[in-house]
């Protein structure tokens, strides 16, 4: 009934909050054939992540009433410019560092000793201090011996493993005392990991983001409701 009038903008606040989830992600696919017939800019107020990421063409994250960072799904979640935006939309693993020097469009980033590359037009910070982030599934878990490409972070151990159907999900513990999150796609590539190996995570260095090393790395990992607004145009 509310686009019979065919106003300009049409307010859709958690309007899928009530379903249950085979039936809500039908429906999303609903709304946005919907959205796409008749041409009018809906604004969808939910805090489920996911559904923002699905359903929208751009993205506001708030905080506290105010937006954190406004983009695409694939900016919001690829290059996050705040540790609340890169903790709300799904899983980082961030990671204290310094950039310790500079090659041609890259910074060398100096990790407990380790050295990695960041791509510059990648780094949300102010001086040399950073938190280094990486998606849990864009790491790779190796063997000790087996060789890798692009960055590498040795002298890991695995603490646990969890199966979770299409993936694999292991915490990884590293020398400095951290526990970094790797998924691992199912596909039978590489035999399973177990709970006390020794590995290396490696990755390639455009999956790399930074952000101010002066934030709280665990910003964004509980919030209230209604902190997604996505809009589709």
């Amino acid at each position: 009934r509310a686009i019979v009038n065919r106003p300009a903008l049409l307010l859709l606040d958690e309007p899928l909050g009530a379903l249950d989830l085979k039936l809500r992600r039908q429906m999303q696919i609903e709304l946005k054939w919907i959205q796409r017939e008749v041409g009018i800019t809906f604004v969808h107020v939910t805090h489920d992540q996911e559904e923002a990421m699905t359903m929208a063409d751009t993205i506001a994250v708030m905080n506290e009433g105010e937006i954190e960072q406004m983009g695409s799904p694939a900016d919001l979640y690829d290059n996050p410019k705040t540790a609340f935006v890169a903790n709300f939309l799904g899983q980082s693993n961030l990671i204290k560092a310094t950039i310790s020097g500079n090659d041609g469009d890259n910074h060398i980033v100096d990790i407990f000793g380790q050295k990695i590359s960041l791509a510059k037009n990648r780094s949300h910070a102010v001086d040399n201090s950073i938190f280094a982030g990486i998606r849990p599934e864009k790491f790779r878990i190796s063997r000790v011996a087996t060789p890798f490409s692009g960055n590498v972070l040795s002298g890991g151990k695995i603490e646990d493993v969890s199966y979770i159907g299409v993936s694999t999900q292991y915490q990884v513990m590293m020398p400095w005392g951290q526990e970094l999150m790797v998924f691992e796609q199912n596909d039978d590539a590489v035999a399973p990991f177990s709970v006390g190996e020794d590995v290396n995570i490696s990755w390639e260095s455009g999956f790399t983001f930074a952000l101010r090393g002066d934030e709280d790395a665990e910003a964004g990992m509980e919030v209230e409701p209604e902190e997604i607004i996505d809009e589709d145009e």
